[in-house]
């Protein structure tokens, strides 16, 4: 038992993953003791990979379909970047986060245990964490493919990702002029949180800069939102 118990938290890689485990653990742990599902829980990590959401570096700042030209007539058409593309490789969005992250921590854990055995990774000193970066990337293709039968059976049981925001009646003001069918961009506030979506007149008149609008109607793919004034009495 001991020799198992120093084989987990030695060398410095073995540690560091048996730490994360540890906690992946307690949180799975408290999921259970606490009846709660994957909806009740998400520490804002589900993705849903089909909204074109930028979620800025402090935590606070949304941009939504955010259009770098916004007084211009553009089509908008759904971008995938690379980090995009990696979330729907890793089937981020049909299977919850925490799972998927949990089973990459996995694999990396147990290909880190299995590799110290093989390789002396001790007589490295700090340098011997730089092994765990291929070992993640092994890591990240079983991920693919554990994930993969999950997708399907979350698919069947109804699972959506993280539930949408719905803008529709929402009061924001307008950071672009907008007239006929040219694509402006409004801020909204969603509890506290600023996020700008792209929008257009509802009615084809103009709206300036820094008016008050509110959201009438949405286009089909949910990208582009249609406003009016907001009057106020």
């Amino acid at each position: 038992m001991a020799e198992l118990w120093h084989h987990l938290i030695h060398p410095l890689p073995n540690a560091i993953m048996t730490g994360i485990m540890a906690v992946i653990v307690l949180y799975w742990l408290f999921v259970l003791i606490g009846g709660i599902g994957f909806g009740d829980i998400d520490l804002g990590a589900d993705f849903d990979v089909d909204a074109n959401v930028d979620a800025g570096l402090d935590g606070h700042v949304h941009d939504v379909n955010h259009d770098p030209d916004p007084d211009h007539d553009v089509p908008t058409e759904k971008v995938h970047g690379p980090f995009v593309k990696f979330l729907e490789f890793l089937n981020v969005g049909k299977v919850p986060f925490m799972l998927i992250f949990s089973t990459l921590k996995f694999f990396t854990w147990i290909g880190t245990l299995i590799t110290t055995q093989m390789i002396a990774v001790d007589t490295w000193g700090w340098k011997s964490i730089l092994i765990l970066i291929p070992l993640l990337g092994i890591g990240i293709i079983l991920t693919k493919f554990a994930t993969t039968p999950m997708a399907r059976f979350f698919k069947e049981i109804g699972y959506q990702g993280e539930e949408g925001i719905d803008f529709l009646g929402r009061s924001g003001k307008m950071l672009s002029t907008i007239k006929d069918k040219k694509i402006g961009f409004a801020e909204f506030f969603i509890e506290k949180n600023p996020m700008k979506l792209n929008v257009i007149s509802m009615t084809g008149e103009e709206i300036r800069y820094g008016d008050q609008v509110m959201v009438v109607d949405e286009s089909e793919d949910k990208k582009t939102y249609y406003v009016t004034k907001e009057f106020t009495i």
